[in-house]
């Protein structure tokens, strides 16, 4: 289906790559079908839109990754990825490939290493206070009888299977008398029923959620609420729940680790992979009843050899410190953090402390 959508766009096209509405590069050599069309990826740029734009429907771009099984990550494109659209020949379909080896000058900085200038003493990085900044956390653990539920996305005002901004949903609220035009909703999922502590299963922290957007009620006939999508942090389905505005922005200043805090990367709000990048919403086993408070910020730290300890620590290794998370919503016994600082990928389970061990 790929292969022919593509094909099909293409042919018709050949420069179809300029059409791009993103701030990216395009090139497009419009001559032979073997030349490769490119678009280098620009900041914000997702396999969702760019499926959109080049393949007329975002629905494709689970098939674009699948096809490019070295892509780990369908989020993780970067600012300097190259997408190359190939034509094909009648004995070789057509591809799309994403290029993860990109020029020198474009190659993503943001999960690259970082060498303190002293090569003696522990390995400790990301100690730099930052100025205040707007961090997004679009996820949130709770028990599901805590959860307020209006009803779910019933329909939409559109072919795409997945929504986004300005897209016009149909609601099915339980109570839709109570809601006017102007009301703001949040749009949200369950995508895990019972997250565990990853080194005690029998340890159990309730539910985790999903924010994907918001909408605003524009007008109601019957039963049936009319709302326009004002934010999307990820694809709206149908059938995803309805409830109150809920905060997903915080506004913080941030510096180094201080304090006694401890504890460990317990989930994140999406069912994808467990690996987690900058920018990423986590779950930690710290709470207000350990002494944890919104802004306080804990480094991720391992201490193995990557070759061979996959799946346990060796605690007779230093520690080192891979990461940086903020938190920016504190309950009890839980809390939600941004991962703010990143030198590797980081993990569900990896370890959080504010103190290095022999720093």
């Amino acid at each position: 289906m790929l292969a022919l959508s593509l094909a099909a766009l293409l042919t018709a096209s050949p420069a179809s790559a300029q059409s791009f509405s993103g701030s990216g590069t395009t090139v497009s050599s419009g001559t032979a079908p073997s030349t490769p069309d490119y678009y280098i990826v620009a900041p914000g740029d997702t396999l969702w839109d760019i499926s959109r734009t080049f393949l007329g429907n975002p629905e494709y771009w689970p098939r674009l990754w699948s096809i490019n099984d070295y892509i780990t990550n369908p989020h993780w494109i970067y600012p300097g990825n190259r997408i190359v659209f190939r034509l094909g020949t009648d004995t070789e379909p057509p591809v799309v490939e994403l290029e993860v080896a990109p020029p020198e000058e474009y190659r993503p900085k943001a999960l690259s290493f970082e060498y303190a200038e002293n090569e003696c003493g522990p390995d400790v990085r990301f100690t730099g206070a930052r100025d205040s900044d707007e961090y997004v956390a679009t996820g949130f653990l709770a028990d599901s009888d805590d959860v307020d539920i209006y009803g779910k996305v019933y329909k939409a005002k559109t072919r795409q299977y997945w929504l986004g901004e300005g897209n016009l949903l149909y609601l099915k609220l339980d109570d839709p008398d109570a809601f006017d035009c102007g009301d703001m909703l949040t749009i949200f999922r369950q995508t895990e029923k019972k997250v565990r502590d990853p080194r005690k299963h029998s340890t159990r922290y309730g539910s985790a959620y999903r924010v994907v957007g918001e909408a605003r009620v524009v007008h109601r006939v019957d039963d049936i609420v009319a709302a326009v999508v004002r934010t999307s942090y990820s694809e709206i389905e149908r059938g995803d729940l309805v409830g109150p505005l809920m905060p997903v922005a915080v506004e913080l200043e941030t510096g180094e680790p201080s304090g006694n805090l401890a504890g460990h990367i317990i989930g994140r709000p999406t069912d994808e992979n467990h690996l987690v990048s900058i920018g990423e919403t986590v779950f930690v086993n710290i709470g207000r009843a350990d002494g944890a408070r919104v802004g306080d910020t804990l480094w991720t730290v391992v201490q193995r050899d990557e070759a061979i300890d996959r799946d346990e620590e060796d605690e007779s290794l230093p520690e080192q410190v891979t990461g940086r998370v903020v938190l920016v919503r504190v309950d009890e016994y839980t809390a939600t953090g941004v991962i703010i600082d990143a030198a590797r990928n980081i993990e569900v389970g990896n370890r959080l402390v504010q103190k290095v061990d022999n720093r």
